[in-house]
């Protein structure tokens, strides 16, 4: 999702907040990876009696902006295929998406796994395990866990290279045409799949004032920007993206 590319929040700040003041202080402080934090955070707040049923209802407080909404509406009836490459975790992805009533719009989740026990606990794992192989992504800005940019080209491959594309809402259309990619992003490691941009007619949607607008526009860095083949379009409010979009698809 990036967190704050289709929501308008982290979710994973905002579930453990929403459980535990105690836990909130944890994320500031460990120095732990952070989805292993994510991880031990739900591990302390199972055994000090903790219901999975609060997590659940935490994840329908989670802030999706109407429009954004309409922005996944309006790509899936023009035929493009939705998808999300998150560093966020399967439950959390899946119950947002399942309260908004747009599950079905998405064709692909591509994110850290997780599981509910017998006990009731949730558990999430790394996409990637401390003990896997790493990614070995050359951009230097990935998370260890996951390289975004890897995980598009795995996408892009399994649907036969013949398809259009985008990205937290990421999106892969009709066969036969040329391939475009649209991906909307917040954070520094969504910096890697917009290399994956083949020219203008794509668009990379880059929210403002997150740590992915500041990588790409430090002043002694211009290359940066410059690897981007994609028209960039800056955006606040879901309701810019959709305006655009209406206005060029």
């Amino acid at each position: 999702m990036s967190n704050r590319s289709l929501i308008d929040t982290d979710s994973d700040r905002f579930v453990i907040e929403y459980l535990s003041p105690v836990l909130r202080q944890k994320l500031n402080t460990s120095p732990m990876q952070w989805t292993d934090l994510q991880n031990e955070c739900l591990k302390e707040y199972h055994e000090q009696g903790g219901t999975g049923d609060k997590i659940r209802e935490s994840l329908k407080k989670i802030p999706l902006d109407s429009k954004m909404i309409q922005v996944c509406q309006l790509l899936y009836s023009k035929g493009w295929v939705l998808a999300i490459v998150s560093d966020a975790n399967q439950v959390y992805i899946e119950g947002i998406l399942e309260h908004y009533g747009i599950r079905n719009l998405f064709s692909a989740i591509i994110t850290n796994p997780a599981f509910w026990d017998v006990q009731g606990r949730l558990h999430i794992q790394r996409l990637i395990p401390a003990d896997g192989i790493p990614h070995g992504c050359p951009s230097g800005v990935c998370s260890l866990n996951i390289c975004k940019g890897q995980e598009v080209d795995k996408l892009l491959l399994r649907l036969g290279n013949d398809s259009q594309a985008g990205g937290a809402v990421e999106s892969f259309g009709h066969a036969g045409v040329p391939i475009r990619m649209l991906y909307v992003g917040d954070g520094r490691n969504d910096y890697c799949p917009a290399l994956r941009t083949k020219s203008p007619q794509d668009i990379y949607f880059v929210r403002k004032g997150r740590s992915l607008e500041k990588y790409l526009n430090m002043a002694d860095a211009p290359e940066i920007r410059r690897a981007i083949r994609a028209r960039i379009v800056y955006w606040d409010k879901a309701g810019e993206i959709l305006s655009e979009l209406q206005s060029t698809l």
